[in-house]
């Protein structure tokens, strides 16, 4: 017994599994397959009528279950598809052989989603707002990070780096998310600075990207303020497959032709991606590597206005090369148990601009100091157990071991770890009417080290004290939610979460609750209703983060608390057919109130005698908040003419962020009172720092025989306000980046445009992609600049 698996194995098969050596009761087995392309379809639940008894099917489909001598209705269900019952006569004379044959529902019925309540459900049925990607349009688009692919979801910004749900979050500088970003259900934020590692997340070999909408803290805890990003990885067919991805393409001269940045020949990007997945016999395996090399739209900063020998002298770039792998491996030995390894590596050299260094002919150019270069190795690794018990009962055992190493100048350098582990345990009583239990148990730990966190260390005054700094933090939850269906068309949901929290002088507990509805009123409308509270614990770069970029500082908060929320929604989903064209419609009402509202600030908080020496940000509790506003979206797809087939995503956004007490004073020295009075460039209708309040989203993909074409827009309107700061300094001598100037001359609504088009031969897809076709120029986070138009030549090979 020294093997750990076989240990494992025999602990499961004493406490777990039930010993039936003995029993002389016949056995029905048989296979589950999928009516339209005859797959084995995967742990589908085979019960008895009217009974606690049934089993499922394991990873290839088969299932077996003993019972005694009798008669008995099985029913046969699996999300997204049609419920079967079967009579079955036992006589014990021998074991009979039932296969099943189970229909799909129709295709605008069948979108499953786990993200919403853990567990499996079709995606009308959820008491939250769900929108889901599906992995053609990442390849279509030839996205190549997660973050990319997110700009095509309906209510979702990505605003330098940061997701935005609903105008839930501002400017934070990657730091604290309020947005829980996961990858199989398992939280990918950096438990130093609580931001996602975009680049690291999976693209190829992904099932679907979800996205659930409003407070989801009693689901994944602290982060999910303000809602959830759950990238969900496939698993092999039966025939193996192997990709061979490459692209090659060029940035186009900047609209202002006198800012381009560059000579000569326009910077490339180019890349190559190799991915195969494939059964060998019991073992389920995807394996990826990639290679991507970004020269860089944006150029150095002049010779001319360095004033630092230690600035950088490069201009932004992003180099990769990444490989990752997901198994399953089926155990022969104990039925239902599956376990296996999961798990992504990235080595990356990259340069990130903070500001530009004027909004005219210097727009694609950094401000002096304001680019920082990194050298980072990250990866993360996913051990896992997952047992099917024969009485329905599922138990799953996930892990996570989430590394990140930065190197990097002006003493940014750090390293952090952060280790996941949850333990939980779903049930299906049938009997008790389609009832659903989820509990479970979670802890994370996150360790931080580096010249970057040492504000604890460091007076307030202070952004560059150059000693290492170290920072421990510890998070433990339990969670539970139960789920019921009454009367075939209600679902009623409770949901409940404590947590607790430990960081340097800061511990809390702290319990959160959920509940929702959903109806479903007539053949394809479904109105629901919900409430959630959520939370969100501040990472240790937000309170001890001690740095310098741009001439600069980041400021440290040890003082920052934690800030709280209520969220309410009430949404309407109506399915409907046009012929062949199937499609879904929703549309949702929200509200959400906050209190320790937590907005980063640009200000001077330092004590140098140079005042422009003590500028730079800082994290507050700027007091209560409110969002609410609309949402709407339409997703649907089928054949609209013979042998041509549409596919449309559209989505509109309506959000309207306040500030509820304006004269707030969350800072105060001997000269400066800061409120939100005092700290904004608009204060009209109390509306909060850098949010897009208007969010329109499209996506059309037309297919006809080999060929296949697409267009995607996004329109966001002007960000209202932001710090008042940018603008009282904006001026020789100081933050002299041209910024007011430029959003006075641009302040209405951008509308960007994709266009794609490919023809498939053979094995090979060829296609021709063109980002802002329009070449248009804009801005989303003030004084940064956004990609002038890219176009990519790209061809996939399938073997």
């Amino acid at each position: 017994m020294k093997h750990p698996l076989r240990l494992f194995i025999f602990i499961l098969n004493v406490f777990l599994i039930p010993t039936l050596a003995f029993a002389q009761n016949p056995v029905i087995s048989g296979k589950v397959t999928d009516e339209k392309t005859s797959e084995p379809l995967p742990y589908v639940n085979i019960g008895i009528k009217d009974k606690s008894v049934g089993t499922f099917s394991d990873s290839n489909g088969a299932y077996r279950l003993e019972l005694p001598r009798g008669d008995y209705d099985l029913v046969i269900s699996y999300v997204g598809y049609e419920k079967m019952e079967k009579h079955v006569h036992v006589d014990g004379k021998k074991s009979p052989v039932i296969d099943f044959v189970l229909t799909a529902i129709s295709k605008e019925l069948s979108t499953v989603v786990v993200s919403a309540s853990k567990y499996a459900q079709k995606i009308q049925e959820s008491v939250s707002s769900i929108e889901v990607l599906k992995p053609r349009i990442i390849e279509s688009s030839n996205i190549h990070s997660i973050d990319k692919a997110l700009e095509h979801m309906p209510g979702v910004t990505i605003v330098d780096n940061e997701p935005q749900i609903r105008a839930g979050s501002g400017f934070s500088s990657g730091l604290g998310s309020r947005v829980m970003v996961l990858v199989d259900e398992i939280p990918l934020l950096r438990g130093d600075a609580g931001r996602p590692e975009w680049g690291l997340m999976p693209v190829y070999g992904i099932d679907q990207i979800e996205v659930v909408k409003g407070a989801s803290s009693v689901v994944y805890g602290s982060s999910a303020l303000n809602g959830a990003i759950n990238v969900r990885t496939a698993w092999p067919k039966d025939d193996a497959e192997t990709k061979i991805n490459t692209f090659i393409g060029m940035y186009s001269k900047p609209e202002r032709k006198y800012a381009t940045p560059w000579s000569g020949m326009d910077p490339l990007q180019y890349g190559l991606t190799v991915s195969h997945s494939q059964k060998l016999g019991n073992i389920d395996l995807i394996g990826n590597i990639s290679y991507f090399n970004d020269q860089g739209y944006i150029g150095a900063t002049p010779e001319s206005a360095i004033t630092d020998p230690a600035q950088s002298t490069t201009g932004a770039y992003n180099r990769y090369i990444k490989a990752g792998f997901n198994t399953r491996v089926r155990s022969k030995n104990v039925p239902g148990l599956h376990y296996g390894l999961n798990g992504n590596f990235m080595y990356t050299k990259n340069a990130q601009v903070y500001f530009w260094l004027n909004g005219d002919t210097n727009l694609y150019r950094p401000y002096p100091g304001a680019i920082s270069n990194f050298t980072v190795f990250t990866f993360y690794v996913d051990p896992y157990v997952k047992y099917y018990g024969p009485k329905g009962g599922t138990h799953m055992l996930k892990n996570r071991v989430f590394y990140n190493n930065t190197d990097a100048n002006l003493d940014q350098s750090n390293m952090s770890v952060t280790l996941y582990n949850e333990y939980q345990y779903q049930k299906k009583f049938s009997k008790l009417g389609d009832l659903i239990i989820v509990a479970g148990i979670m802890n994370t730990y996150a360790y931080a080290f580096g010249k970057v966190f040492s504000g604890k260390l460091a007076p307030d005054s202070t952004t560059r004290l150059g000693e290492n700094g170290t920072f421990w933090s510890d998070n433990l939850a339990v969670f539970g939610q139960i789920e019921k269906r009454f009367w075939k068309r209600l679902n009623v949901l409770f949901g409940f979460r404590y947590e607790f929290f430990h960081l340097e002088d800061l511990t809390q507990s702290k319990p959160v609750f959920r509940a929702g509805i959903n109806y479903q009123a007539g053949k394809g409308t479904y109105l629901r209703a919900s409430v959630g509270q959520g939370y969100r614990f501040p990472s240790i770069g937000e309170r001890y983060i001690t740095t310098n970029a741009g001439g600069f500082g980041f400021y440290p908060n040890p003082k920052l608390q934690p800030e709280n929320s209520v969220s309410v929604e009430a949404g309407l989903k109506q399915m409907f057919r046009i012929g062949k064209f199937l499609a879904m419609g929703d549309v949702a009402f929200f509200y959400e109130s906050y209190d320790n509202y937590v907005e980063f600030n640009f200000g001077i908080w330092g004590r140098d005698d140079t005042l422009s020496h003590n500028m730079g940000f800082k994290f507050f509790n700027t007091g209560p908040a409110r969002i609410y506003g609309i949402d709407a979206t339409i997703a649907g797809q089928g054949e609209i003419a013979r042998n041509l087939n549409l596919s449309v995503m559209l989505g509109y956004t309506y959000s309207i962020p306040q500030a509820l007490d304006t004269g707030y004073v969350f800072y105060r020295d001997r000269v400066f009172w800061l409120s939100y009075n005092t700290t904004s460039t608009d204060k009209s209708n109390n509306i909060l720092k850098y949010r897009v309040q208007h969010l329109f989203k499209l996506d059309l993909d037309l297919t006809f025989k080999r060929w296949a074409g697409g267009v995607s827009g996004k329109y966001y309107s002007f960000m209202q306000n932001i710090d008042k700061f940018f603008y009282d300094y904006d001026r020789p001598g100081f933050f002299n980046t041209g910024i007011k100037k430029y959003r006075e001359e641009n302040d209405k609504g951008t509308f960007i445009m994709d266009v794609r088009l490919s023809y498939t031969l053979h094995s090979f897809k060829l296609s021709a992609i063109v980002n802002n076709v329009l070449n248009t120029e804009f801005s989303l986070r003030p004084c940064t600049i956004e990609p002038p138009r890219f176009t990519t030549l790209q061809v996939i090979y399938t073997i």
